[in-house]
């Protein structure tokens, strides 16, 4: 049997166009959030003032990449830095350190064994003795 194996999991869908659900959240909440500023403050300078940021952060949030990764979880990991303590310090709590002095260990100097110089003699004895003597498959001798 041959089964299809899924690829491109790690894309998220695409539901509206070419936009992912979150891209579209994203637009939508700025396009409502301006359209409620137009709607309060009736198109006058201070609308214009709040509008383009909030336009600008709502499109860059939606399209804007860095390596392949949304501008969102750089803005995640930016407000997460910002939160977390920049200075850490290390302090010692009731820990008491105890050195144990190691007993020594003596040990017994074992001198090498004397060098062996094999004579010529004793080569080809060893030698005649690998020559001469059958060896069966079997059962060695």
């Amino acid at each position: 049997m041959q089964y299809k194996v899924p690829q491109n999991i790690d894309l998220e869908d695409k539901i509206i166009g070419p936009l992912t659900m979150i891209q579209f959240l994203y637009l939508l909440i700025g396009g409502v959030i301006d359209y409620l500023l137009l709607t309060y403050l009736k198109g006058g300078v201070v609308f214009w003032i709040l509008a383009i940021p909030i336009a600008v952060i709502a499109l860059s949030l939606t399209f804007i990449k860095i390596q392949d990764q949304p501008l969102s979880h750089f803005v995640k990991a930016g407000i997460a830095y910002l939160r977390s303590p920049k200075i850490r310090l290390w302090r010692r709590n009731g820990l008491a350190v105890e050195y144990i002095q190691a007993k020594e260990i003596k040990k017994k100097v074992i001198p090498p064994p004397p060098k062996r110089r094999i004579e010529k003699s004793e080569l080809e004895k060893l030698s005649q003795m690998l020559d001469t003597q059958r060896v069966s498959a079997g059962n060695p001798k």
